[in-house]
């Protein structure tokens, strides 16, 4: 097994024999660990989705990866005053939109079409009619639940792609289908848009699949090859979790009318890299984000159901993929893509000597055959290559004074921890911020089984990060 890094791509590593052990990650606890503190405030229901599972609009669609608007709305209570607030990695668009209902201007920028849809969805809502959803809605749960497929055209039927092969059970397919066809003759406007967004939010829980983290699990009924047996505890019919879906679009509304600001909210698509450079310098008084963490998990996996039905193929979604923020051991390398307006980025995240030496010690444990994933070492680099890249243009747009908080989690990689918190501070702080806090919740995470068994149980830092641009 070769190694996949080289002095030429990474210029550090010609000098790396000097980097052993974790002298220098110990130099950098040393550095921060006045600054580290547990909130008592923070739980993980508040900095996961699962705070969000009553928010109106947000629980709409269950996007695990993000945070909860009560989170927002905790961070917004050290910001001094009203302004623009920015989340460069903004999933649903929670800190943006939550941002407006306080009177702040928000902005959020999201590749993923999944996020954008529902973020875009809750801020329709305020110019739909309710009466006239609902009665659409009643509709189009009748449509699936007759799951009349005859008169489909061919692009009505659930566009497959490998990963969503055998998805739904027969009468699920064809109830998708008639859903499809129906939605495809509507007419444009706020309530067609929710409809869809339902639809879309409705396909989980009438599959034979499970969204966790790095994969997208499968029911052993559904006649696919699987290594592991697993059984869902309840696979609805179509109609059924539609009906779910839609009651809560229905319920929210009046609400939502009342609350969302879409004038005050921007959703900006496509990467951070292509977006932020485009902003105004000096333009942000807050950052409320949470970046993928460098933990494997693939969204485009995850959210392959949604994707299909948004239609993405399978080349669409490859190439999603490598525009994603690197967190996978997929994701090729973006430093020539970089390197334009960026290379003191480059240049800082080259001489890092922490992060040169987690690289070292894991091209050692590959060098010996023991690293069971050699592509970690490109996951690892590039990931702190590109948030390098992120940090230096929230730098740039950040105004003196503003606060950026970032929701964050260590990880571990043959032993060899990781920590991400006090990297990304030390970066920051070279870009001109000050670290206030890393708050850890009371209860870390630990250490995969298979990590665990050889390396023993560590707990690991689960953070919000608080940087002031000085």
């Amino acid at each position: 097994m070769t190694t996949l890094t080289n002095a030429a791509a990474y210029p550090l590593l010609a000098t790396t024999g000097q980097y052993n052990g974790t002298s220098q990650r110990d130099a950098l606890l040393a550095r921060f660990r006045d600054r580290i503190s547990v909130n008592r405030d923070l739980s993980r229901q508040l900095i996961s989705w699962q705070s969000n599972r009553e928010a109106p609009g947000f629980r709409w669609f269950k996007f695990k990866e993000g945070f909860s608007a009560e989170l927002v709305r905790y961070l917004m209570g050290f910001l001094p005053e009203q302004g623009h607030l920015l989340d460069p990695f903004a999933g649903t668009g929670t800190a943006p939109i939550t941002a407006a209902t306080q009177g702040w201007h928000g902005a959020g920028v999201e590749i993923l079409p999944v996020g954008l849809r529902v973020a875009n969805g809750v801020l329709a809502a305020g110019s739909a009619c309710p009466e006239l959803f609902r009665s659409r809605a009643e509709e189009l749960v009748q449509c699936a639940a007759s799951a009349d497929a005859a008169d489909v055209l061919p692009g009505d039927w659930f566009p497959h792609i490998r990963i969503t092969e055998q998805a739904f059970p027969p009468a699920a397919e064809n109830a998708v289908a008639a859903v499809r066809k129906r939605l495809r003759e509507s007419e444009p406007g706020p309530e067609t848009e929710l409809l869809e967004l339902a639809a879309i939010a409705a396909l989980e829980d009438a599959s034979w699949t499970s969204k966790d983290g790095q994969y997208l699990r499968w029911d052993h009924r559904s006649g696919r090859s699987l290594k592991a047996r697993m059984e869902k505890r309840s696979v609805q019919s179509y109609a059924a979790s539609l009906s779910v879906k839609l009651s809560a679009v229905a319920n929210d509304l009046p609400i939502l009318s009342e609350t969302c600001h879409p004038d005050r909210v921007s959703m900006i698509e496509g990467s951070c890299y292509d977006a932020l450079p485009g902003l105004p310098s000096n333009s942000i008084d807050a950052v409320i984000t949470s970046p993928p963490y460098a933990n494997r998990y693939d969204y485009t996996r995850t959210y392959a159901l949604e994707l299909a039905w948004l239609g993405y193929d399978n080349r669409k979604i490859s190439e999603l993929r490598q525009r994603l923020l690197s967190a996978t051991v997929e994701n090729r390398s973006k430093r020539d893509q970089l390197a334009d307006g960026h290379a003191d980025a480059l240049a800082r995240f080259d001489r890092h000597p922490a992060i040169a030496e987690i690289t070292a010690a894991l091209e050692r444990a590959n060098a010996r055959k023991e690293l069971p994933n050699p592509h970690v070492i490109r996951l690892v680099r590039n990931y702190f290559m590109e948030m390098s890249v992120v940090i230096a243009e929230l730098s740039r747009l950040c105004r003196p004074g503003a606060s950026v908080f970032m929701v964050n989690d260590n990880v571990q990689y043959h032993g060899e921890e990781v920590p991400v918190d006090l990297i990304l501070s030390d970066l920051a702080e070279q870009w001109g911020f000050r670290t206030e806090a890393i708050w850890t919740l009371a209860r870390g995470k630990g250490n995969a089984s298979q990590q665990m068994g050889r390396f023993g149980r560590r707990e690991l830092r689960k953070c919000v990060y608080w940087w002031v641009r000085r």
